[in-house]
């Protein structure tokens, strides 16, 4: 089944959310459970660049 395609503007705001539920999350098993699913919504590179680097995540975001 292809991936469902979002916008920039949606990407952003689903790291945005991400990255706050990453610091709110108390173990490693919930930490790698989003980011498997930031990676798997919005790509792996602009999820590790934000929620892993700390990149802001428009700046995360490499659209074309």
């Amino acid at each position: 089944m292809p991936k469902e395609k979002i916008t920039k503007a949606e990407a952003v705001d689903y790291l945005n959310a991400s990255a706050k539920e990453l610091q709110e999350s108390c173990n490693l098993q919930e930490a790698l459970e989003i980011l498997s699913r930031a990676g798997g919504t919005v790509g792996y590179a602009p999820a590790f660049r934000c929620l892993v680097k700390g990149v802001n995540a428009e700046q995360a975001i490499k659209w074309n």
